[in-house]
């Protein structure tokens, strides 16, 4: 890959440089017109200049003659000097930022400016001039080697000359997950033998043997999705009721093996656990009875102490039920032997023609081939060169997707770089839009099988300023539209892990990230690794490798410094000595270290914009908010800070306070950081920094915001200063009164009203409020309402909730008529939750067909009827807590009337005694938990009539 050689592209730096100096020279006042503007104004045309030679030569990469190498180090001198024009650009921009806006006492600054001008010793405009010197002397140079090469210079700069013009063909979404061309042998032979139940179990534990297969094939060949198709089989889904999936990835520990796998079960393990022996006792508990399907993808080869660590990892899940599984995908044989696969399917290539449906499905989406006969033709000649690999035709068919032009598909299949899937795959990277080249590039500072998560990664884009603003949007929204398209080509893939989101690299498409971003990138596992470029301003590490980094990087040089997580250890401290040296750091994140302190030193990062700190941070220095252009100051949610600095209202550029949101109520002036989004907590005090109209100017909040104290509040005028109306992305809004006392009604319904949100919030949670609610025309959106401790509450105004779909409603006073008469008005409700509501007797009857779904009963020590349960057609889940007057005879006689009924949860009803006949037969699980003993006794015995109640219920957990 000769064309890396310089790096990734220099031209959108250029750019963002020019747009800085603009911005900061059009303000001609700050700089008391002195020579900083026209040094700017030359800065900016001497970048212009260069950007319409570095285009050529960009695009030039791969098809030089002469003079090659000499413009690779060209272009190498060209990114330090423009990089250093962003440092000192930057350093205007901080000083600007001071919260003296950098005006303080005028004259004396402006007489300051003057001396040190006709001195000579106004270093930051020195610095500005002699960049500007380096610049004109890079653009003198140019002129010989571009002859010498051959090239012109393209004045618009850009690449687009490489680049498929992106049209707006009648595309279809991704690929679903599930949907797979070819491979139909290999899983029907799967299926069979995942499904079988095999001879039973040893009944010696120890001397038992979970079965093994191995998928193994090539990078590329679909392991993966081969395996998560399996998943997705009703056969093998109806087969198992316990599903794993882990990642080991290539530099696994058996500690952290065992975690993944507990995680992967849902059980939370703490970070610090190193303990194999608890964590051990752990895991065979937790598939002790159960029959599991344990799929390990991707596991790599790590020498001869592979099978013994194995057997160590894997000896608890013995315990599982007969017919559990352990699935492997792996592209080495050794792997295979050394978890002692008793089955192994080696995925070859795909037919031409699966390889040809799964291609022009990605590329034509629901636009069909047939319309594009000459498209056709070129497809029909680009395929064969795939060699039959399913990634190289989703990377393919992804950059292909978004042109119809028959010129761009042409060049592409002509294109000699498909002798293998590497050479493919670097050909996909060259073609992507250029400012999209380092959003990928920059991922291989983390290790394969990461699992990244797209805001993150966005913040992390925007620190670096790799994200162009457009048409007045957030960047925010940008970023992810850029994420989204890299995730179209399949540079990125997408696994839903429990309830989160995650995104993963395929091993190969890491390997291209490493080899694209070798000059500018770098990751360091161990500190015996050997020097790093000079070149390298991205850096990860791990936290044993810090303390040796010094002598073997230009740490200086540095916008990105990651302390990668390990568990064998964590760094007690950021040495000083390192942290003072990061001078030019945009992206600093200590995720890996285990410090309790962080040091004074970090105010010295004036270009930090993006911040990561660790889950043991307590205290955080008073010069964290001399960090003015900070974006992003990212806080675990179990770290326990002891309290904020003074002046956090410095931080006027703060975007992202991701914290655990309750501790974001103890930021002072918080109102002050207009700018900020996400969600927050705001207590409302009668203190500056703390009242209602300090959120006036905060309209770039989303997600949630909570207010607490809204006692303090004594008229609607002064609710109406915090400007909710205004507060768009807010979607869960959250109002809590103090007092359980009745306080003057009149008062609590005029604050109520100053309140008033967005009229396009989903989420309303009311607590302690003294009568009345929200108008309905106030939240007409509204599709979720939450009523806790509140008093008062004329239940017949919920009947104007058009839209809502979900009621919660906890320690109220409602009656059974009262709660008839929401259930009647609700038209939309799907999901019903009674908490702790003393007054309910009895779900009442409903005339109309109700499309309620969910309903939840907790802690109602009256209730004692469920005969309107009929009533509820749709009815699919059903719990039942702590209800203490619940007997067989509550229950409807037509009870299996519920023909929609799939999930019923008793739990803890104590006076339980005897089930009711006629359970529905759609019923799928069954939960009775703590329930009257002799009822449960006899249940566990698996006979008798109480048992024939229920045996045909496929899931059922009884204790």
């Amino acid at each position: 890959m000769a064309e890396t050689v310089a790096g990734w592209l220099v031209c959108p730096v250029i750019r963002i440089v020019v747009d800085k100096a603009k911005s900061c020279a059009a303000d001609r006042m700050r700089w008391l017109n002195g020579g900083v503007p026209d040094a700017l104004k030359q800065l900016d045309g001497a970048l212009t200049e260069l950007r319409a030679v570095a285009g050529a030569v960009e695009r030039s990469r791969g098809a030089r003659g002469n003079g090659g190498r000499d413009l690779d180090r060209w272009l190498l001198q060209l990114k330090d000097a423009v990089h250093e024009a962003d440092e000192v650009v930057d350093e205007f921009e901080y000083r600007s930022l001071r919260p003296d806006g950098g005006k303080v006492d005028r004259a004396r600054s402006s007489l300051l400016k003057l001396g040190k001008q006709l001195s000579g010793t106004d270093e930051p405009l020195n610095r500005l001039k002699a960049v500007v010197e380096k610049l004109v002397g890079i653009k003198a140079s140019s002129g010989k080697l571009m002859q010498v090469a051959g090239l012109e210079a393209s004045w618009s700069g850009e690449l687009s000359g490489r680049h498929p013009t992106w049209e707006d063909p009648d595309t279809g979404s991704l690929l679903e997950d599930g949907e797979v061309f070819g491979r139909d042998a290999e899983r029907k032979d799967m299926v069979s033998w995942l499904v079988a139940t095999g001879p039973p179990h040893c009944p010696d534990r120890r001397a038992a043997a979970i079965p093994v297969a191995a998928i193994m094939g090539l990078g590329g060949m679909g392991k993966t999705t081969l395996a998560r198709v399996l998943l997705q089989d009703d056969l093998v889904k109806a087969a198992f009721n316990l599903v794993l999936w882990v990642c080991p990835g290539a530099t696994y520990h058996k500690v952290e093996l065992v975690k993944q796998i507990l995680q992967s079960a849902g059980v939370q393990v703490p970070d610090n656990m190193k303990n194999f022996d608890v964590l051990q006792k752990q895991l065979g508990k937790t598939v002790s009875s159960k029959r599991f399907l344990l799929v390990l993808d991707n596991v790599w080869n790590r020498g001869n102490m592979d099978e013994y660590m194995w057997s160590e990892v894997l000896a608890p899940l013995k315990f599982g039920h007969p017919g559990s599984k352990i699935m492997v995908t792996t592209r080495k044989k050794i792997v295979a032997n050394s978890l002692n696969a008793s089955k192994q399917v080696m995925l070859s290539g795909l037919a031409f023609a699966d390889v040809w449906s799964l291609f022009t499905r990605i590329a034509f989406g629901n636009d069909s081939v047939e319309k594009h006969p000459a498209l056709h033709a070129i497809g029909e000649q680009l395929v064969p060169k795939l060699k039959g690999l399913p990634l190289a035709a989703k990377v393919v068919g992804g950059m292909l997707k978004s042109t119809r032009s028959i010129r761009e598909w042409k060049r592409i299949s002509e294109m000699e770089s498909y002798d293998n899937v590497s050479l493919t795959l670097e050909l996909c990277y060259r073609n992507l839009q250029e400012h999209l080249q380092p959003c990928f590039a920059i991922c291989s500072i983390f290790p394969k099988n990461w699992r990244f998560k797209r805001d993150k990664l966005v913040k992390i884009w925007m620190a670096l300023d790799f994200i162009q603003p457009a048409d007045g949007r957030k960047l925010e929204d940008v970023g992810k539209e850029y994420f989204d398209q890299l995730v179209d080509g399949s540079f990125f893939h997408e696994r839903k892990e429990g309830h989160q989101n995650y995104y993963y690299i395929h091993d190969l498409m890491h390997d291209l990230a490493e080899s694209v971003s070798r000059i500018d990138c770098a990751r360091v596992e161990n500190a015996e690794e050997k020097q790093m470029p000079s070149t390298v301003r991205h850096l990860s590490v791990t936290a044993d490798a810090v303390a040796h980094l010094k002598g073997r990087c230009h740490l200086d040089r540095l916008r990105t410094f990651i302390i990668l997580k390990q568990s064998s250890s964590s760094l007690a401290q950021m040495p000083d000595d390192i942290l003072k040296e990061l001078k030019g750091v945009r992206v600093l994140g200590l995720d890996g270290c285990g410090m309790v302190d962080l040091s004074d030193k970090i105010g010295q990062l004036i270009h930090l914009r993006y911040l990561a700190l660790c889950k043991t941070i307590t205290r955080l220095p008073q010069s964290l908010t001399k960090l003015f252009l900070l974006q992003t100051l990212s806080i675990p949610k179990r770290c326990r800070l002891e309290e904020f600095p003074k002046d956090m209202r410095n931080l006027k550029y703060l975007r992202h306070l991701d914290m655990d949101r309750a501790s974001t109520s103890k930021v002072v002036g918080i109102g002050e950081l207009i700018h900020l989004q996400g969600s927050i907590e705001f207590h409302v005090k009668r203190e500056k920094g703390h009242t209602l109209e300090d959120l006036y100017d905060m309209n770039d909040l989303c997600r949630k915001l909570h207010i607490k104290n809204l006692d303090v509040v004594a008229s609607k005028q002064e609710a109406c200063k915090a400007g909710l109306r205004n507060k768009h992305g807010i979607k869960v809004l959250e109002l809590e009164w103090n007092s359980t006392v009745k306080s003057d009604p009149s008062v609590d319904a005029d604050v109520l009203e100053g309140l008033e949100p967005h009229p396009h919030v989903e989420e309303v949670r009311i607590r302690r409020y003294h009568d009345g609610l929200l108008h309905p025309q106030q939240v007409e959106a509204i599709s979720v309402l939450t009523l806790r401790h509140c008093q008062g509450v004329k239940f017949e105004e919920l009947q104007g909730l058009a839209s809502l779909k979900k009621l919660q409603i906890s320690h109220l006073d409602i009656t059974d008529e009262q709660l008839g008469t929401c259930l009647r008005g609700l038209q939309s409700l799907t999901n019903l939750e009674i908490d702790n509501c003393s007054n309910i007797t009895s779900l009442p009857h409903v005339e109309n067909p109700s499309g309620l779904t969910t309903l939840h009963i907790r802690q109602c020590s009256k209730l004692s009827s469920l005969h309107s349960l009929p009533n509820l057609a749709a009815l699919e889940s059903m719990s039942i807590e702590n209800c203490s007057k619940l007997t067989v005879e509550s229950f409807p006689t037509d009870f299996s009337r519920l023909g929609s009924l799939k999930k019923l949860n008793i739990m803890c009803c104590t006076e339980l005694e005897s089930l009711p006949s006629g359970f529905p037969s759609s019923l799928q699980v069954l939960d009775l938990i703590g329930c009257k003993p002799a009822l449960l006794n006899q249940l566990q015995l698996k006979d008798g009539p109480e048992w024939d109640k229920v045996a045909h219920v496929p899931i059922k957990q009884i204790h």
